[in-house]
C-alpha cells in the first residue's frame, strides 16, 4: 500500500477542518507541490522512481528535440542572444541531451534556462549547470522568467501541463457541481464532496449529463500567458497527452501514478503519487488564438519525431549494430539493439507516440515546417 507523508496529510486535514472542503486544485497543489512534503519535493522520475518520461526512455528524444530547436533558431535568423527555456526541467535529463546535441554555432549567445519548482530537482540542475560551464550557460530558476526578459527563444515543456492543478466538475440533474475534497463520513480519510460550482468554472467546462465528469484547468491557460509574456519573439513547444471526452465521461480522466503503475485513488496518502489528467488541447489553442499567438494544428509525438528524423537515427544505429555483429562484438550489438527498441517506444501509437505536440508562435515567426511537415521532398517527387 502506498504511504504518504503523515505531516502533509495532517496539514490538509487541519486545513479542511478550519476552512471547509478544498477545491481539487487546492488539494492537488498541496499534494504535489508542498515545498517540504509534496510529491515533487523530491525528483520522482526515472527507473528508480515512479515513472519515466520520453527523455529517460531514449536519448533519441533529446537529440531530435535539439534538431527541432536548432531549426527554429535558424528560421528566426539565428538570433543572439537566444534562450532555450525548459519549464518543468526535472532532474536535467532532457537538458543534458539537448545541450550535448546543439551545433557549436549555437553555443555562443545561447542560454539554457531551467525552470523547476522542486528544490530537490533544482539541486540536480545546479550540478548540471556547474558541469556545463563555461561551454553552456545554464540558469536555474524556481519560476518562469519575468515579462519580456527573453528577446528571442524557444520554450519547451514536456509533460508539464497535465500536472498543473485543476478543478473537477460533475453533471447533475440540476446542472454542474464542483467536486471538492473534504473529510469522509467515517472521518478516516478524504472524500469528494459536491459543492456549488462557480459560473466561471461552468463556462470553461463542456456540457455534462448527470454523472459525467470533467476537469477544468485555470492554470494551463495562465501558464500559457506567462510563457508568452516572457518571450518577445519565439516559439512555445508543449508535449503532453490530451484529454479524451469518452474517458472523462467514464470518470477515468483523473488518475495517479506511483511505482510505474496507474492508480485510480488520488485522495489517500497525499504526497505519495503523481496526480494527472489529459490536457484540453482545443481549449488551450483557442486561448492562444485569443491572445494573438500564432497557432498551428497539433500533431502526435509519433509524427513529430518522424518529421525530425527518428527514421534516420534508427538507420544509423542499425548500421552500427550490423558492423558490431560482423566484427564479433556481440555485446555491443545487443546494446544497440536495445537502444533501438527503446527509441521505438517514443513513437508507439499505443503509448508515447500518441502524445500531442503543440507549437505556438510569439511575435513574427515563420511556420515550424520541419517539426510539422518534415524534410521537404526532393525536386520532381
Amino acid at each position: 500500500m502506498t504511504s504518504g507523508d503523515p505531516t502533509l496529510e495532517r496539514s490538509i486535514r487541519q486545513r479542511i477542518e478550519r476552512t471547509g472542503p478544498l477545491t481539487f486544485a487546492e488539494f492537488m497543489e498541496a499534494a504535489l507541490y508542498d515545498p517540504a512534503h509534496g510529491y515533487y519535493a523530491r525528483p520522482p522520475v526515472g527507473e528508480g522512481g515512479d515513472f519515466v518520461t520520453s527523455p529517460h526512455i531514449s536519448p533519441a528524444f533529446g537529440v531530435l528535440l535539439a534538431r527541432c530547436v536548432e531549426d527554429l533558431w535558424l528560421r528566426m535568423g539565428g538570433p543572439a542572444p537566444f534562450a532555450i527555456v525548459e519549464a518543468g526541467a526535472g532532474d536535467g535529463t532532457l537538458a543534458r541531451r539537448l545541450l550535448g546535441s546543439l551545433p557549436p554555432e549555437m553555443t555562443v549567445g545561447t542560454d539554457y534556462v531551467a525552470v523547476e519548482r522542486s528544490a530537490g530537482a533544482r539541486d540536480a540542475l545546479r550540478t548540471l549547470a556547474a558541469e556545463e560551464a563555461p561551454a553552456h550557460m545554464v540558469k536555474v530558476l524556481d519560476d518562469m522568467p519575468e515579462e519580456r526578459t527573453i528577446p528571442a527563444g524557444v520554450l519547451v515543456a514536456n509533460e508539464l501541463l497535465d500536472n498543473l492543478p485543476f478543478h473537477r466538475l460533475r453533471g447533475t440533474a440540476d446542472g454542474p457541481v464542483e467536486l471538492r475534497v473534504g473529510l469522509s463520513a467515517s472521518g478516516g480519510g478524504f472524500a469528494l464532496l459536491e459543492a456549488p460550482a462557480a459560473e466561471a468554472l461552468i463556462d470553461l467546462a463542456p456540457p455534462l449529463a448527470p454523472g459525467e465528469e470533467a476537469v477544468v484547468s485555470r492554470q494551463a491557460p495562465a501558464f500559457l500567458e506567462r510563457a508568452a509574456r516572457a518571450i518577445v519573439r519565439g516559439y512555445l513547444l508543449f508535449l503532453d497527452y490530451a484529454s479524451e471526452p469518452a474517458a472523462a465521461s467514464a470518470g477515468h480522466a483523473v488518475h495517479g501514478y506511483s511505482r510505474h503503475r496507474v492508480q485510480a485513488d488520488v485522495l489517500s496518502a497525499p504526497g505519495s503519487r503523481d496526480i494527472t489528467a489529459g490536457v484540453d488541447v482545443a481549449a488551450l489553442l483557442d486561448h492562444g488564438r485569443r491572445m494573438g499567438l500564432r497557432v498551428w494544428d497539433p500533431i502526435t509525438q509519433q509524427d513529430a519525431l518522424r518529421n525530425l528524423g527518428i527514421g534516420a537515427w534508427d538507420r544509423a544505429l542499425r548500421e552500427r549494430q550490423s558492423h558490431a555483429l560482423n566484427e564479433g562484438r556481440g555485446a555491443e550489438a545487443t546494446r544497440i539493439y536495445s537502444a533501438r527498441n527503446a527509441a521505438r517506444l517514443l513513437i508507439d501509437p499505443a503509448g508515447l507516440g500518441a502524445f500531442t505536440v503543440l507549437c505556438l508562435g510569439v511575435g513574427e515567426v515563420p511556420r515550424p515546417s520541419l517539426l510539422l511537415d518534415g524534410e521537404p521532398s526532393a525536386p520532381g517527387r
